[in-house]
Parts: structure tokens; sequence; C-alpha cells
């Protein structure tokens, strides 16, 4: 009895310790962070990365999954193109947002004023300029990993799509590595962001074809 209670502490002092190492805290200094991610987003002319998507929904069992292939060229050009399980496709190039879901594309007339929003949202996240963005209220935090910073829309079209964005950036490289959008209390999308290519030329078809 005295084997199984002491086994017992030890699993729960082992996973606390687990669980404690893994907790954020608030950076001290979050100016030294912002410089750093400065200099890389300026020396940063594209990206090529794979990604995979888990969807958490509070009336689902298991999270939806997804993945797929993203592009990014400086200065204002994207491309966000999942293909599994679904195909679908968001282009942006310069001030232009195109999206293609299942082979077909959508009529985004009329919708101007929000897709120059997810322009220059999505575009953001990219490059670092949506930490200086007045539309959110920053919070920074660190943790064993990552920097992480909590993005928390002000506007009300905005808080309508999401509560809370929170970007973790490796602590090694300051690249971006997870992306999590939280829509509700239970409901999340979260982003892994794997075998990265930098500086590496893009076909220009990329961003022209969807």
């Amino acid at each position: 009895m005295r084997k199984t209670t002491i086994s017992i502490v030890f699993i729960v002092l082992f996973f606390s310790a687990i669980l404690n190492a893994q907790e954020k805290k608030a950076l001290t200094n979050p100016e030294k962070f912002k410089t750093e991610l400065k200099l890389q987003a300026k020396e940063t002319k594209s990206i090529i990365a794979s990604f995979k998507q888990e969807k958490f929904m509070s009336f689902m069992k298991e999270p939806q999954l997804s993945e797929g292939i993203f592009y990014y060229e400086k200065a204002n050009k994207m491309r966000w193109e999942q293909n599994l399980p679904t195909n679908y496709v968001m282009l942006i190039n310069e001030e232009t947002v195109r999206i293609k879901d299942n082979g077909k594309e959508k009529n985004m007339k009329g919708a101007n004023k929000m897709m120059s929003k997810i322009n220059t949202l999505m575009l953001g996240l990219v490059n670092g300029d949506i930490i200086e963005d007045n539309s959110f209220t920053t919070k920074y935090f660190v943790s064993d990993a990552y920097y992480i910073v909590q993005l928390i829309p002000k506007q009300k079209r905005l808080q309508s799509i999401f509560n809370t964005i929170e970007l973790s950036f490796s602590k090694t490289t300051t690249r971006l590595k997870v992306l999590t959008f939280y829509e509700g209390a239970e409901d999340k999308s979260v982003i892994k962001f794997f075998d990265e290519k930098f500086n590496q030329p893009i076909h220009s078809s990329i961003f022209l074809a969807l």
C-alpha cells in the first residue's frame, strides 16, 4: 500500500513539473523580441511552408484535420492552399483577395471592405506588422519553447469572427511556428508550420492562378 501511495505521489509530481514547464509567463522585455522580429521580417523575402490545422469545436468529439502549403512573397503576396480534406485556396496579390472553394471561385463583390481587412490581417501575421496594429490589444508571454503574442481585437467586426489570436514564435529562430485562432471558450483553430524554406524563388504563377 505504501509503495502504491509513493508511486501515485511521484506520478502527480512528475506531470505537475511537465505542466509547469509548459506554462507561459509575462515577457519582461517585449521590445527586444519585437526588434528581433522586425529585423528578421526585413530580411525575409519569401516563405514556403507546409501546415497542418486542427479545428476544435465544442459540439464535435474529435478535431477537424486539414493540411496544405503556404506561400509568401514580400511584400504583399500570399497563397494559402489547403489540399486535404478538401481543396481551398486564399490568394492575396497586392490589394486583390481571391478565394476558391472546391474548385469554384467565390464572388467577393460587395465584400471589399472585409476583404481589405483580411488582406491586412493575413499579411500582418506573416511579416509581423500585426503586432503594431492598433486594431488589437497586444500581450506578450514566454514559455520554455516559444515567445507568445496574444492579439485581442478591438473592433466588433473582428470580434464576431474570433476573440483572440495567439502567435507562437520559436525562441531559437524567432520564426512563427504555431498560429491559434480562438473563436470562443471551447472553439479554436490551431495551425502548425513545418518544413519551412526561406528566401527561395517562387514562380509568379503561384500568386496569379487559383
